[in-house]
């Protein structure tokens, strides 16, 4: 019997999960997904009076099994900033996928307005998320307050 091209991709992609979700498991329950902090890298400077941000966090899981998130915090930009995610899987992970990419301006525990970057991915297939995953994010964008001389003094961590 002749097998088409995506019948042979839908094949591999759930075998694919299926061994990624076995291989993972163990691995979970060894290491339990708790609450990690998020990595903040020092800004650097972009044209035009912006900033480049960065910032990596170990994702969580979410009200759906397929669905993961993560939540950075920056400081308030004058306009909209541009954002980049990119989703890091461990070898064997389920395929995943940024599914939304939420953004507002908060009040933070320190009583200063910051701006709320929430991602939530989900996996390609429909298969339960197994592995670990990261999400990281480059923002680029005019903070409302200019950075010190030292850069970083105003992110919040």
């Amino acid at each position: 019997m002749r097998m088409d091209m995506l019948t042979k991709t839908k094949l591999v992609i759930s075998l694919a999960a299926a061994l990624g979700s076995a291989c993972a498991g163990p691995a979970q329950a060894q290491y339990p997904v708790t609450h990690e902090a998020v990595v903040y890298f020092d800004p650097s400077p972009a044209p035009l009076k912006a900033y480049t941000y960065s910032a990596s966090v170990r994702l969580a899981p979410s009200a759906s099994r397929r669905v993961l998130q993560g939540e950075f915090r920056f400081p308030v930009f004058s306009v909209p900033p541009s954002v980049s995610v990119q989703i890091i899987s461990s070898i064997g992970a389920v395929p995943m996928q940024v599914k939304t990419l939420k953004m507002v301006e908060i009040a933070g525990s320190s009583g200063l307005v910051e701006t709320q970057i929430v991602v939530e991915a989900e996996t390609i297939v429909d298969t339960p998320a197994g592995g670990f995953y990261y999400a990281n994010v480059v923002v680029t964008g005019i903070p409302v307050t200019p950075l010190s001389p030292s850069g970083s003094a105003q992110l919040v961590n």
